[in-house]
């Protein structure tokens, strides 16, 4: 492995900023992008199904231009904060990401993350049962475009598998 190219100083000052931060706050996308390239970030995906008319739909919804994926469509989720309890990213969902009610979630598994785009992510997937009747619903068979890739190919199918396991009891 590779040393870091830091000298002993600049290292006491990146520790010592870094003691200067609130980890209860929200770090901001730019330094949560740098800390997250030398460390493993805890994830959420939740992903709110329902049946339609046409078949099984998604919750999603589209991302900032100053976010990571800009633009591309993702189903809610989020990073653990440390110091937080599950209940408290949750809440944080619903408020920030749904904008609505979850009734219930339910863990369908885990996904790793080994080079995602901001670093390393492990994240703990649930399903959720969502009070909305927004236009963020979307058939799983025709999913909008631009996508962010791992949420079309990897998190999106578990959740469906996971969906139809669910309701087909």
């Amino acid at each position: 492995m590779e040393k870091q190219n830091l000298s002993p100083e600049e290292l006491a000052i990146l520790a010592e900023l870094l003691g200067r931060i609130d980890p209860k706050k929200p770090l901001g996308t730019e330094l949560f992008n740098m800390i997250a390239r030398v460390s493993v970030s805890v994830g959420f995906e939740t992903l709110a199904l329902r049946q339609g008319d046409e078949g099984v739909e998604i919750f999603l919804t589209q991302r900032r231009t100053n976010e990571a994926y800009a633009g591309e469509y993702h189903s809610p989720g989020t990073i653990l904060r440390p110091g937080e309890e599950m209940e408290d990213a949750f809440k944080r969902l619903e408020e920030e990401e749904f904008k609505s009610k979850l009734i219930s979630w339910k863990f369908i598994g885990f996904n790793n993350y080994l080079t995602e785009v901001r670093g390393h992510s492990f994240a703990v997937l649930y399903l959720c049962e969502l009070d909305d009747s927004s236009d963020n619903w979307f058939p799983v068979d025709d999913l909008p475009q631009p996508m962010v890739n791992h949420h079309e190919k990897i998190i999106i199918p578990k959740a469906v598998a996971a969906f139809k396991k669910f309701n087909t009891k």
